[in-house]
């Protein structure tokens, strides 16, 4: 009976979603929203919804596979924060038990305009074994995806991103454990500001691409830092090896705690690399790394007819074509998609308490407010005043018109 309330109330907040409200729905693990399950939650939200419909989750575990179909657009995912929610499951595409990796993901991603935040993603067999085969965490196979302030955490194929030749996905500020070509894929992805946590001690990989080539950018990585538990220059990881077709990749102003092979690159896998570079790469102490032995030369090898194929790849940037490697022009792309709209942190709400009342004046652009009772959720509204029920210290911050939490 309880859940069957859920599903009415839900249903109900749906029927009036012409209006945007705070939070559509509240998932919590504690059974205090409207939903136990992430799952569930994305299963009731409207499909081909013409406005974005927020789902925030409280902290809490949350086990089991998670998929965001492609019927569900505009739809944004918030959790209380990378450190409070964990989306946790244990499937394997490698080995005796492997499944497809749609199913084997802990999140997979088939919507567009996706947005997720505050929310770690788990494999925990990578994860708690640090070992693999493929446990993949999150496959985001579709175009315009932002995740944003999210954890990533497994050991082989941790992340792999977008399916289509020229699909956007933009990871901002994000923390992505592995060892073995733990970030891989197709499609244009921009990592901005994301630390790359390396979990095995020798002979890793940090990217395996397959771009097409009709691929416009390819994966570009800014300001970007590379550690591991420990003592991170004890541990040493290739930057990345082409998996299949014409991959790309630059890392761009990257912080380098790790050790990193004169040659940067791994010179074999299944691909022809068009462009393996990187700029203005530093050690841990800020001192420049001497990149002039990076490799440009690339091979496979056909074991039927054992045969050699060897390719030349771009292994260098100049400042002018470092200049180019923008958010605006490697995501854009033909439909002048800005990514960074859904990450804009709105002002810091200034609230006023007189007994049980709390007031604050409203903010330019936001859906909603949050109400936070001792730094944990409490409730949220669209009106620019609540009323305190119970005694606590009370904290109040704007929701942006995708579910960034602002100030």
């Amino acid at each position: 009976m309880k859940h069957l309330l859920y599903l009415l109330l839900a249903a109900f907040c749906m029927s009036f979603s012409s209006a945007p409200t705070a939070i559509d729905a509240v998932v919590a693990a504690d059974g205090t929203g409207q939903f136990m399950s992430l799952q569930e939650a994305i299963d009731q939200a409207p499909d081909h919804p013409q406005q974005p419909y927020v789902i925030y989750v409280k902290a809490g575990t949350y086990q089991g596979h998670v998929h965001v179909p492609g019927t569900k657009h505009m739809l944004s995912i918030i959790g209380d924060g990378m450190d409070k929610v964990f989306v946790t499951d244990n499937r394997v595409s490698g080995g005796p038990n492997a499944q497809p990796v749609d199913i084997a993901a802990t999140m997979v991603v088939e919507g567009t305009d996706i947005y997720i935040r505050g929310i770690s993603l788990v494999n925990s067999w990578g994860h708690e074994h640090q070992d693999g085969p493929q446990a993949l965490a999150l496959y985001t196979k579709s175009d315009r995806v932002v995740v944003d302030q999210c954890g990533m955490w497994s050991y082989q194929d941790t992340y792999r991103t977008s399916n289509y030749d020229n699909g956007r996905n933009f990871v901002r500020n994000c923390t992505i454990e592995g060892a073995v070509d733990f970030i891989y894929g197709s499609g244009n992805a921009f990592f901005d500001h994301c630390k790359l946590v390396i979990n095995r001690k020798s002979g890793g990989f940090i990217v395996a691409p397959k771009h097409a080539a009709e691929t416009r950018w390819g994966y570009v990585f800014r300001n970007t830092t590379i550690t591991a538990p420990g003592n991170p220059v004890e541990t040493d990881v290739w930057l990345g090896r082409p998996w299949h077709n014409n991959p790309q990749t630059v890392f761009i102003d990257t912080r380098a705690e790790v050790t990193i092979p004169a040659e940067g690159w791994y010179e074999t896998m299944g691909g022809w690399p068009t462009l393996f570079a990187d700029y203005n790469t530093t050690d841990a102490e800020g001192h420049p790394l001497d990149l002039s032995k990076r490799i440009s030369r690339y091979y496979t090898y056909d074991k039927e007819s054992k045969d050699t194929t060897w390719c030349t790849a771009k292994n260098h940037l100049t400042a002018d074509e470092v200049a180019r490697y923008t958010i605006d022009n490697v995501m854009s792309g033909d439909d002048q998609w800005n990514p960074t709209e859904c990450c804009e942190q709105l002002p810091a709400v200034d609230m006023t308490k007189k007994g049980k009342k709390l007031r604050w004046e409203p903010i330019e652009g936001a859906r909603g407010y949050i109400i936070y009772k001792d730094h944990q959720f409490m409730g949220s509204t669209t009106a620019t005043h609540f009323r305190a029920k119970e005694k606590g210290h009370y904290t109040v911050k704007a929701i942006g018109r995708y579910g960034a939490i602002g100030k």
